[in-house]
């Protein structure tokens, strides 16, 4: 039998953060350093917490949902990337989330609240910059993310989030 939970403010005093950080750590919100993240999920885990359950936004392999995060403003092949993808995702059983924002601004923090609320397998950006902090939660939570822009290969883009790479700038 797993140890007992501890409150949250017992956790709260061991990792030396607020009560709304601990949470935030739980409900996977991305606006939680990744060092603090870590340190907190740590003391979570010693606590008996499930921290690498669905909870805790961490459901990249079961997941059928492949996000893709396109700039309103991409040339006029996105949509033949998007309708590659589409059908390239449906031969393994796969689903895309098509989210666009404003070319030249940094995607929004509650696309990635809502991504690790729902799981995704990998995440394309097609012609996006994700900032330093969207690609840390990202990694830490072991969620590929292939940036690209509209004259990618569509095989290669889907394959490197399947294989799981992280990061790379194709096309």
């Amino acid at each position: 039998m797993s140890a007992p939970r501890r409150k949250l403010a017992v956790v709260a005093r061991e990792a030396g953060v607020s009560i709304s950080t601990v949470s935030k750590v739980l409900r996977a919100y991305p606006d939680v350093a990744p060092a603090t993240r870590t340190r907190v999920r740590e003391v979570l885990r010693r606590a008996g917490y499930p921290v690498d359950s669905d909870a805790s936004g961490n459901r990249r392999e079961e997941s059928v949902l492949v996000d893709v995060v396109v700039a309103s403003q991409s040339s006029g092949r996105a949509g033949e990337v998007l309708a590659g993808l589409a059908d390239a995702a449906r031969e393994p059983g796969l689903a895309l989330v098509v989210t666009t924002v404003n070319g030249g601004e940094p995607v929004p923090r509650l696309w990635l609240e809502r991504l690790f609320a729902r799981g995704t397998r990998g995440v394309v950006g097609l012609d996006v910059e994700f900032t330093d902090t969207q690609l840390a939660y990202l990694a830490a939570y072991e969620i590929p993310c292939v940036a690209v822009d509209s004259r990618a290969s569509i095989p290669e883009v889907l394959a490197a989030v399947l294989d799981g790479k992280y990061l790379s700038r194709a096309g």
